[in-house]
């Protein structure tokens, strides 16, 4: 009991409750200073009033923009807190709209750059085929349908062999519902019908004879090609347009694709052995593997 009489004790307590009491205190301040406050400026309001007046067609009132602003700035402020609280990690909704408008400023960055004429007239060049007036062609073809066949490509090629000795007319094929004859028909108009393979294949055979097995998505075709035209290229002057816009595009995906090599860079990836297995390579270069 003698220790509680000492002044020297007493003197500690009250230096140890006084310097506790006071770093709490500065702490607090200190915490409240180094936040930055949420900031509406006139640009916002701006913002506003013409996002409004696209949706009403009018300016919005007094008390209207008032409650766009308190709405913004409540927006802001449970959004700033939501972050602090880490409420954004994970979240699959979050990521993919961070992620999308980054994408969207990658992309105006393309915009901003304007190619010279020589530089337009340059990617024409290598690029011609893209703005010829597509190709067309004329066919007839007969139809070998293998849910009805035991072998409908081995049937197919006994009537080539028929059509080849000398048969006029094709017999003893199965009713296709897109039709027997095709006029004028372009490679993308077909590939849509028959797909890219059976399309991009009719287009590569000789006119004037039989061909065949051709294989579509819905079985075993002969074609016969009556007529092809090959595609005509157009003049730079005409097409000048649409050179612009697709050079703008393949500027975007050039920019888009050097900017996550260099974000790859400077975050780094690591896969798991188990993930690599799945994707079955590298899913791209400098890549760490845990």
């Amino acid at each position: 009991m003698t220790l509680l009489r000492e002044p020297l004790l007493h003197f500690a307590i009250v230096g140890a409750i006084l310097f506790g009491g006071y770093s709490w205190l500065n702490n607090k301040n200190v915490e409240a200073t180094a936040v930055d406050p949420v900031r509406i400026g006139e640009g916002d309001v701006r913002w506003l009033k013409q996002t409004w007046s696209s949706q009403w067609l009018r300016q919005p009132t007094a008390d209207e923009l008032k409650g766009l602003v308190n709405d913004l700035l409540n927006e802001r402020l449970m959004a700033r807190e939501a972050e602090a609280m880490g409420l954004a990690q994970d979240d699959t909704v979050i990521r993919r709209r961070l992620a999308q408008k980054l994408k969207f400023l990658v992309e105006d960055t393309a915009r901003l750059a304007e190619p010279s004429e020589a530089q337009l007239q340059q990617y024409f060049a290598a690029n011609a085929t893209h703005f010829a007036t597509p190709g067309k062609l004329s066919f007839k073809q007969v139809y070998f349908n293998p849910k009805h066949r035991t072998d409908a490509a081995a049937d197919a090629k006994s009537v080539l062999a028929e059509l080849n000795a000398g048969e006029v007319e094709p017999a003893g094929g199965d009713r296709l519902l897109l039709g027997d004859s095709f006029d004028d028909t372009g490679e993308l108009a077909l590939a849509g019908m028959f797909g890219a393979g059976f399309a991009q294949e009719v287009f590569a055979l000789e006119p004037g004879r039989w061909h065949g097995p051709v294989k579509s998505g819905y079985g075993f075709h002969l074609v016969f090609v009556s007529e092809r035209t090959s595609n005509a290229q157009k003049a730079f002057e005409t097409v000048r347009d649409a050179v612009l816009a697709e050079w703008r595009g393949a500027k975007q995906t050039e920019l888009s694709r050097d900017y996550l090599v260099e974000l790859r860079k400077k975050y780094g990836v690591e896969v798991d052995e188990g993930v690599k297995a799945v994707l079955g390579s590298e899913p791209a270069p400098n890549v760490a593997t845990k």
